[in-house]
């Protein structure tokens, strides 16, 4: 049984989120619920929960400085949140969990069984998500992998292109460092584009700052590594590239 705690300053929000959780997550127990980060602390001590569920945007502090407070955390958090873009890629970039409101039911159940498949709670996943939310842009953000059993922070800037691999996504870095990461191309492409990352093929997203040109259908990098442009979109990544 995962035991949660619900974090929202809404009691509208709270009520919902606990009557999907009765409906899609029999495997859920609700302890207690919060309204504020101040009572969150007291709720979370008092319980210590596996999961929180935990509202981004609350008066009085939100979630990130209720995570600030505590430092490090022993249990799982899944952010909720209506809107705020900075937050969210903050979240995806430490590779972590969020809902978006209102909660659908099939996305909650997902992240509940992602939580229960592997619980993210690595200190260094955690440090990294404080330091995240803390930076003024995306430019200036991290983005946590994994290799073996290491957590690394990576810049997008030392990232040169990232490769399809079924549901996997290969992350190739510029001292040819290789990660493979359990997110697909299209969630690093919706991270990653508003960066200058351009998506030549179905399997592959560059990093136009690695580029050294095109000729013959690919994209040619700067380590010598050619990538492959789909035809569909070899015009429009031409004429982006050499513009």
């Amino acid at each position: 049984m995962v035991r949660a705690v619900i974090v929202d300053d809404e009691a509208e929000a709270r009520a919902s989120l606990r009557a999907m959780l009765r409906r899609r997550a029999e495997d859920v127990e609700v302890l207690a619920e919060a309204s504020s980060a101040e009572e969150a602390k007291a709720v979370i001590t008092q319980h210590a929960p596996d999961l929180v569920f935990l509202d981004v945007q609350m008066p009085g502090g939100n979630g990130f400085d209720l995570l600030k407070q505590l430092g490090s955390w022993d249990f799982d958090v899944v952010f909720t949140t209506a809107s705020s873009q900075h937050a969210i890629q903050a979240i995806r970039f430490s590779a972590l969990d969020y809902l978006m409101k209102p909660v659908l039911g099939d996305e909650l159940r997902a992240a509940i069984d992602r939580h229960i498949a592997k619980r993210s709670d690595d200190p260094e996943v955690q440090r990294q998500l404080l330091h995240n939310i803390a930076q003024p842009n995306e430019q200036s953000m991290k983005l946590t992998l994994t290799q073996g059993d290491r957590t690394h922070a990576i810049a997008p800037a030392e990232i040169t292109w990232c490769q399809a691999d079924n549901n996997y996504t290969a992350v190739h870095l510029a001292d040819e460092r290789r990660f493979v990461s359990a997110r697909t191309l299209k969630d690093y492409d919706e991270m990653l584009s508003p960066l200058g990352f351009i998506r030549v093929h179905k399997s592959a997203l560059v990093n136009r700052k690695h580029v050294d040109g095109v000729a013959e259908g690919h994209v040619r990098l700067r380590n010598g590594t050619r990538v492959e442009i789909s035809r569909r979109r070899l015009e429009e990544v031409t004429h982006a590239l050499r513009g």
